[in-house]
């Protein structure tokens, strides 16, 4: 799996159900649509979290698109705001954990870090996909970072035809410390066309070689 974070870490960010966000439309609401990405919201009351997903066409074929975002071991130099992605158990893209160091945006915030555990599948038919949630305890906390409590998300690839697919990438973050909430739900939804556009300039780079 794995493009996320202004506060870097607030936009991964690089989402509701035991690992992954909720399918279906239910209390989305719509925001706006920026550089081609449709943007929408959702206050999750179970995760005490906001869900923020983007929407978007892309001129790849859905493998080609799979094999990129959901490899999350591939993240840094790639979801802005990463600056560590290591392995630590299984095999991307399919069932494995990896772990993520964000980057600080402002010097008075802190790195923050997080344990992921990755699945790849979509439960729609015909679609590719994967998502992750954190795996609490799965490694102390770096010096310097703060632990993320909450990280849950998840792509999902909806081939249009051969060269082209539809993708959703919905994410929910709690980014730890003593952020104030508002601003965590403002990044998380404002840096979400920056990794699709990130993610298309890889992809085109990719096909060109």
């Amino acid at each position: 799996m794995m493009h996320a974070p202004t506060l870097s870490v607030a936009g991964l960010l690089l989402l509701a159900s035991a690992g992954s966000p909720r399918d279906g439309d239910g209390g989305w609401t719509d925001a706006e649509t920026k550089q081609g990405v449709a943007l929408a919201f959702r206050d999750d009351r179970v995760l005490a979290a906001r869900e923020v997903r983007a929407t978007a066409d892309m001129a790849f074929s859905a493998e080609h698109v799979f094999s990129l975002v959901c490899d999350l071991t591939a993240y840094e130099g790639l979801i802005p705001g990463v600056e560590e992605a290591t392995l630590i158990d299984g095999t991307s893209p399919g069932d494995y954990e990896v772990y993520l160091r964000y980057a600080p945006r402002f010097l008075v915030v802190a790195a923050r870090d997080v344990v992921l555990r990755v699945r790849a599948g979509s439960e729609t038919a015909g679609t590719l996909g994967c998502n992750w949630s954190e795996v609490a305890d799965r490694l102390p906390e770096h010096s310097g970072s703060v632990r993320m409590p909450l990280l849950r998300g998840s792509w999902t690839i909806e081939p249009i035809d051969p060269a082209r697919s539809r993708v959703v990438y919905q994410v929910a973050v709690k980014p730890g410390g003593h952020l104030p909430a508002w601003l965590v739900r403002r990044g998380a939804l404002s840096t979400l066309p920056d990794v699709i556009a990130v993610v298309q300039q890889r992809l085109a780079r990719s096909v060109t070689r």
